[in-house]
């Protein structure tokens, strides 16, 4: 999918944009973004459900025509496909925060809230991201229709209370038409960086996903991707029984065999034991992922270096 992207800069100077956005990147994003904070082995079933559930909307044919697909005329609801619209606009804001400002992670707004003990009966933008040299906060919408008032998402991006350097309004909208999306940031104040509240965010966050390097539940080996080193780590059907003992066989559901089919490999960065550990800093480089390769058409690796891979 090409996202059309009109970018407002700290100057204030509009320029239009190209972005491709993979299905395996989508999912990524899509993943972590619309599951809320620190992902783990044990929300695998509900990210999975959640794919599945949305299925009808990413489908290869329109996603590849740059738009979302829509559910039969007989599977309609208005309802879902709201629902749907704003996890997508989540995650082509993350995805675009990524690409756009190099932000090295990302994290619901609220999470990094609760952390701080801030009272969570105000106005909150969607997302915080950090990148090497500031902060900011993104307020993401996703729409079928028209991209609505940029004055009053922008303003929605500033609300809070989380001291940033500026704050991203991301619109997505025309989805299932033809994606277009509005990326405005100009910069607010100068202010400290935060990197104690990074280090407490990301612990939480590859601690979560460190839990997959468990021979017990998961193979894994170690590759090299780009001249850096990562985990590889296979998600099939089988953990399920020893990860759900006391749950129905999930062996027996037709799409838990999706899993054989495609066969999924989770990519986890070489040092996810020490940032499970420590967390990270601002003294971390982004992981630019070269998506012209050939041979990595399946693979995709976030700035975060959480990534993805499907072999067939």
């Amino acid at each position: 999918m090409n996202l059309t992207v009109e970018y407002k800069d700290t100057a204030g100077t509009i320029t239009n944009q190209t972005h491709n956005l993979t299905r395996i990147a989508f999912a990524k994003h899509l993943a972590i973004a619309g599951q809320g904070f620190a992902p783990r082995p044990q929300k695998l079933i509900r990210t999975l459900s959640m794919f599945f559930h949305y299925s009808y909307y990413v489908q290869r044919q329109a996603f590849n025509n740059n738009r979302f697909s829509e559910p039969p005329i007989q599977l309609s609801d208005p309802t879902e496909k709201g629902q749907f619209s704003n996890l997508a606009g989540k995650a082509i804001a993350d995805y675009l925060s990524k690409r756009i400002d190099q932000s090295i992670f990302n994290v619901n707004y609220e999470a990094a809230m609760r952390l701080r003990n801030m009272p969570l009966n105000v106005g909150r933008p969607d997302l915080l991201a950090y990148k090497q040299n500031s902060m900011f906060a993104i307020e993401a919408k996703g729409y079928s229709g028209g991209h609505g008032n940029m004055t009053t998402h922008k303003a929605q991006s500033q609300t809070g209370g989380i001291p940033v350097n500026f704050s991203v309004a991301c619109v997505s909208y025309n989805l299932y038409n033809n994606v277009q999306c509005k990326y405005h940031d100009p910069y607010n104040d100068n202010v400290p960086y935060d990197n104690e509240l990074l280090k407490k965010l990301t612990r939480q966050y590859y601690s979560g996903l460190s839990e997959f390097l468990n021979e017990k539940y998961f193979n894994y080996k170690e590759i090299e991707i780009q001249g850096e080193k990562f985990y590889e780590v296979e998600l099939s059907y089988k953990p399920f029984e020893k990860l759900f003992p006391d749950e129905f066989p999930f062996r027996h559901f037709w799409h838990f065999e999706i899993l054989e089919f495609y066969r999924p490999r989770l990519i986890l960065p070489i040092s996810i034991r020490d940032y499970a550990e420590d967390g990270i800093t601002n003294e971390i480089k982004p992981f630019i992922f070269d998506t012209n390769k050939e041979q990595e058409k399946n693979l995709y690796i976030d700035n975060d270096r959480i990534g993805l891979q499907i072999r067939r």
